[in-house]
C-alpha cells in the first residue's frame, strides 16, 4: 500500500509542474488576426491592424515594418486594448513587407512575433 501512496504521491509532484508550464504558455499574448493577413497579397493599405487575445500594455506594445530585404519603413505605431494600429507615413509601394511585432501582456508576459504580406 504504501508503494502505491508514494507512486501516486510521484505521479501527482511529476504533473503539477506540466500544469504550470501550461497555464504559463497560455499567459501570453497572441496574434489572433491581421489586416493585411498573413501571406495576402493585397492593395496598398492605409494601415495594418493586429489583433490579440489579451489587453496589452501600449507602452510596451508595436509594430514595426519592413521590406523583404529589411529596409524599415516608417509606421506610427499604437497600442490600444487589444490590438496594434500601425499606420505607413507613406503609400506603400508594390513588394514583400514584413511585419514584426512585440508586447507585452497587462499580466507582464511578453511575446513577439512576425508575418510577411505583399503590396500588388
Amino acid at each position: 500500500m504504501t508503494v502505491m501512496t508514494s507512486g501516486r504521491a510521484l505521479a501527482t509532484a511529476a504533473a503539477v509542474p506540466a500544469l504550470l508550464l501550461a497555464a504559463q504558455a497560455q499567459a501570453h499574448a497572441h496574434l489572433v488576426a491581421s489586416t493585411p493577413a498573413a501571406n495576402a497579397a493585397v492593395a496598398a493599405p492605409k494601415a495594418l491592424h493586429l489583433q490579440f487575445n489579451e489587453k496589452l500594455e501600449p507602452k510596451f506594445s508595436a509594430a514595426d515594418l519592413t521590406t523583404a530585404v529589411g529596409v524599415p519603413v516608417p509606421v506610427t505605431s499604437k497600442a490600444a486594448g487589444v490590438a496594434i494600429e500601425a499606420t505607413p507615413k507613406a503609400p506603400l509601394a508594390p513588394g514583400a513587407y514584413l511585419v514584426k511585432w512585440h508586447v507585452l501582456s497587462a499580466d507582464g508576459h511578453k511575446s513577439e512575433g512576425v508575418f510577411n504580406f505583399s503590396v500588388r
